[in-house]
């Protein structure tokens, strides 16, 4: 996903516990009820870096898929 290519603060994989800001592309769950949702998804597992650079970080990232 062109999304999370662009993220310079979130790294990419699985949270283990860790303190570091993670993105992970994974697919809709399967659930009884239909939410019309389609994927992929992004989960975020937010870490200790500042939340100002976080959020800085996924707005840029949000701005650069928008062009």
């Amino acid at each position: 996903i062109k999304f999370v290519d662009k993220l310079e603060y979130f790294s990419i994989g699985a949270s283990w516990g860790g303190y570091e800001s993670l993105a992970t592309v994974t697919t809709p769950p399967r659930t009884a009820t239909d939410l019309s949702t389609r994927g992929p998804f992004v989960r975020f597992h937010i870490g200790l870096e500042d939340t100002k650079d976080l959020i800085a970080d996924l707005t840029q990232a949000f701005d650069s898929i928008k062009k």
